[in-house]
Formats: structure tokens, C-alpha cells, sequence
């Protein structure tokens, strides 16, 4: 099987632009949502119901807003396969799983996250004037994509955001719902097997002063909490998507 019969680029353009035109009506709508919200309830019903509050930054409610919208979306993106008549005009489609696969991948990860970034910094822009105009004691800081807290919001959406996409191949109904059982279940499981692991550092004595514990201090050196790290930030994602393009390949036999 040659390399054409898993990817052609004008296919895949034709297929891009499919999922594009499906998702335009959609995506605007979540926009203007999430951007009202952020806006009238975020930001000024909250300096109002805390005016001690002097500085307003963004970079809460980008992370929150960026994560759920993201999440949401892409528990959709393979939404067409929990309906009998929608599920074979997928299947039928003319192009790869492979396709099929990078096109929804390509839209819900990279393909939102600078959608998302760019709209929520124009958000900014006019949000700011407006909330000084309301509230002229208040300094509106502005919003920088490039900022750590920004950036590290991106890094956690776009390795979070394999899980979702997962589930939207994997449940044929309420995929966003289940997606975040299915995490709950299996987190809890994994903090009680690291319990079990270092039951002896839990039991230990230790002292806190403040924000300073020396628990944690312990805690962040342990081999579990290291091997964790790695295993969440380079193999999480990759696994899922590998998955992913699996389950799509199986649906298609």
C-alpha cells in the first residue's frame, strides 16, 4: 500500500474544508457565549461583587475558558459516529482514516488553540477599555499569549485535549460526560495506588509553615511523581491519538 492511499494532500484539503464549513456555525456560536460570559459575569459581576478587587488579569479565564470550550469541541469532533445514518456517511467519506484522523486533530488541538489564542486577545482588547470606563479605579492588565501562564495553559489543553478526542470515537453519546468519568475513575485510582506506594512518606511527620510544606517538598522528589510527569507530558498524548486512529481504522472495516 503506497503512502498516497493513507494521505493525498488535495484529499485531504477537500476534507479539511469539509470539516471547516460543518464547524463554522458552531464555533461562532461558542464564541459569542463564552466571550459574553467571560465578559458580563467574569469580569464585571465579579469586580462588582468584590470591589476591594484593584487589578484584573486574564490569564484565569483564558485557562478556564480554553480548556472547557476546547474539551467540549473535541468530544464532538467524532460525533457523527453515535448515529446510525451519520455514521456511514463518515465511514463512506473519500478519504483515510489517517485523514479523517490528522483533519479533526489538526482542528481541535493545534487548529483551536491559535483560533482561540488570537480571539481571546481581540476579546481583550476591547473588554479592557470597557471595564475601565466602568470601573476607572481598577488596573486592567493586558493580556499576553506569550506570557508562562498562558503558555502553560496551551501545554495542558493540547495534551488533555487527546483524552476527549479519544472519547469521541470511543462513546456513542454524551462523549464529554464519560470522558470526564472515565478520567475521574481512573485518577482516583491512581492516587490510591500512590497512596499505597508511599503510604510510609504520607504517614511521615513533617511541618508547614504557610504556603511552605515539606511534605510536598518530599513529594516532588519521589520516583512516582517523577516517572507521572513524564509519562503526562510525552507518552499521554501520543497513546491517545495512536488509539484514536485505531478505533477510526476499526469502525471503517
Amino acid at each position: 500500500m503506497t503512502l498516497l492511499n493513507h494521505f493525498e494532500p488535495a484529499r485531504f484539503w477537500a476534507l479539511l474544508k469539509l470539516q471547516l464549513a460543518r464547524s463554522r456555525k458552531g464555533v461562532t456560536m461558542t464564541f459569542l457565549i463564552v466571550f459574553n460570559l467571560l465578559f458580563f459575569v467574569s469580569m464585571l459581576l465579579n469586580l462588582y461583587v468584590e470591589p476591594a478587587q484593584k487589578v484584573f488579569t486574564h490569564y484565569g479565564d483564558f485557562t478556564s475558558s480554553l480548556l472547557i470550550t476546547g474539551f467540549i469541541l473535541s468530544s464532538l469532533a467524532f460525533r457523527d459516529l453515535g448515529h446510525p445514518l451519520k455514521r456511514y456517511h463518515f465511514l463512506a467519506l473519500p478519504a483515510s482514516a489517517f485523514e479523517k484522523f490528522l483533519s479533526q486533530w489538526l482542528l481541535t488541538s493545534l487548529g483551536w488553540t491559535c483560533l482561540y489564542t488570537v480571539a481571546f486577545t481581540l476579546y481583550t482588547w476591547l473588554a479592557n477599555p470597557l471595564g475601565q470606563l466602568l470601573f476607572p479605579e481598577v488596573d486592567f492588565q493586558p493580556f499576553n499569549p506569550l506570557n508562562p501562564k498562558a503558555v502553560s495553559a496551551i501545554q495542558f489543553y493540547l495534551v488533555l485535549q487527546s483524552l476527549f478526542l479519544l472519547g469521541s470515537v470511543q462513546f456513542r453519546g454524551y462523549a464529554f460526560a464519560k470522558t470526564i468519568g472515565v478520567i475521574s475513575v481512573f485518577t482516583g485510582l491512581c492516587l490510591l495506588a500512590a497512596y499505597f506506594i508511599m503510604k510510609e512518606l504520607f504517614l511521615s511527620p513533617h511541618e508547614c509553615h504557610g504556603y511552605h510544606c515539606e511534605y510536598f517538598d518530599h513529594f516532588s522528589h519521589h520516583w512516582i511523581w517523577l516517572v507521572a510527569k513524564v509519562l503526562f507530558w510525552w507518552l499521554l498524548a501520543p497513546l491517545s491519538w495512536f488509539i484514536t486512529f485505531l478505533a477510526i481504522r476499526e469502525k471503517e472495516v
